[in-house]
């Protein structure tokens, strides 16, 4: 069976190299003459969330630098979270990609580049990886994704105080939406970003996270992420079977924006299933929907509040000693692997002192 993958990022590098594996003529187009080249997104990810990916690439080979924790401000209250042992790594994102190709090539897959496909699919099953702003979805007239966050960042010279954790700026007044990083890639250079939900602005937000530690304007590269998932992500249209993965099914964690963990793993399924639309759609939401609905309802949340109900929730989670909690229980992909009977042991002790 033969099936036609539009972008060859990370998500449509996976679903190629799965379809491959099962026997399938696979095609992969990619717009630009090389993949993961412009670098848009950041290259933090979870320990857990890469070795689920072990078996497409070999992660330890791209790391730049461990990260332990992160110190997370609410506008001025600051929740330390940090852990002995690595929770996730920096890594190149662009060699990442780069080898998620050569991969989905030695299993079988053609890679055709500086193609833009603009309709002319070479078969009636599609897998659309193309991003955000996917072609694949508006040309078989999918429902446009309703939320975006518009995002700026750029590595800088800079030197941290602590280069194994990142920090996270929450303020609806600098960061609209959305929020601020840093993301140390070493001791003297590390990634800023900041980002606002649209229609604010994320230039402005990008001179604020500048401000915080008093540096000199960067120019910025930007880039948009959905930061809600489509009501749909396949469907048979005539003759077609259409799937979307990744950005362009919105298959990210509204908290951060993060979508390769996800997105690889629905990818997965897409490459195994790229022939069966509805089983694909109900078996992605199975697998991960209650984790990405549980990050949605986290950045509602977030986004809801003023800069004094983020301090006064900072506050309240020093209060509860929620730092040693996450430290504990902490998952940077998974939040429901911590709402187990550990949270209402915790809260107990430190409500009512239960040991």
């Amino acid at each position: 069976m033969k099936v036609h993958i539009v972008g060859a990022g990370p998500c449509g590098s996976i679903a190629a190299i799965n379809a491959a594996r099962n026997s399938h003529d696979v095609v992969l187009s990619e717009e630009h003459p090389v993949s993961g080249i412009p670098e848009n997104c950041s290259g933090l990810f979870s320990k857990e969330g890469l070795e689920g990916l072990s078996s497409y690439f070999d992660y330890k080979k791209h790391i730049i630098n461990p990260i332990h924790g992160a110190n997370i401000h609410f506008v001025d209250q600051v929740l330390s979270v940090r852990r002995k042992a690595p929770v996730g790594y920096v890594c190149c994102r662009s060699t990442i990609d780069q080898s998620l190709v050569a991969k989905a090539e030695s299993e079988g897959a053609r890679i055709n580049y500086n193609q833009k496909i603009s309709g002319n699919f070479c078969s009636t099953n599609i897998i659309g990886a193309d991003g955000p702003m996917s072609h694949v979805a508006s040309h078989f007239s999918f429902e446009k994704i309703q939320r975006y966050a518009t995002t700026m960042q750029a590595t800088i010279p800079y030197k941290s105080e602590d280069p194994q954790m990142v920090e996270v700026f929450l303020s609806n007044s600098l960061f609209p939406g959305f929020f601020g990083w840093i993301i140390p890639q070493s001791q003297d250079l590390a990634e800023f970003g900041a980002g606002a939900v649209a229609p604010h602005s994320a230039i402005k937000a990008w001179h604020n996270i500048l401000r915080r530690k008093n540096l000199p304007y960067t120019k910025p590269r930007g880039w948009s992420i959905p930061i809600k998932s489509r009501k749909q992500t396949s469907k048979r249209h005539g003759k077609y079977n259409v799937l979307l993965v990744g950005d362009s099914a919105g298959q990210v964690k509204a908290t951060t924006g993060g979508g390769l963990i996800f997105g690889g793993n629905c990818a997965s399924i897409a490459g195994k299933l790229f022939h069966d639309p509805p089983r694909y759609d109900l078996e992605w939401r199975l697998r991960y929907g209650p984790d990405l609905f549980a990050h949605s309802m986290v950045h509602k949340y977030l986004r809801s509040q003023s800069d004094s109900g983020l301090k006064a929730l900072g506050r309240r989670l020093k209060k509860l000693n929620c730092d040693d909690y996450l430290s504990i229980y902490g998952n940077m992909d998974r939040p429901t692997k911590m709402m187990g009977p550990q949270i209402i042991k915790h809260v107990l002790k430190n409500i009512c002192g239960v040991s």
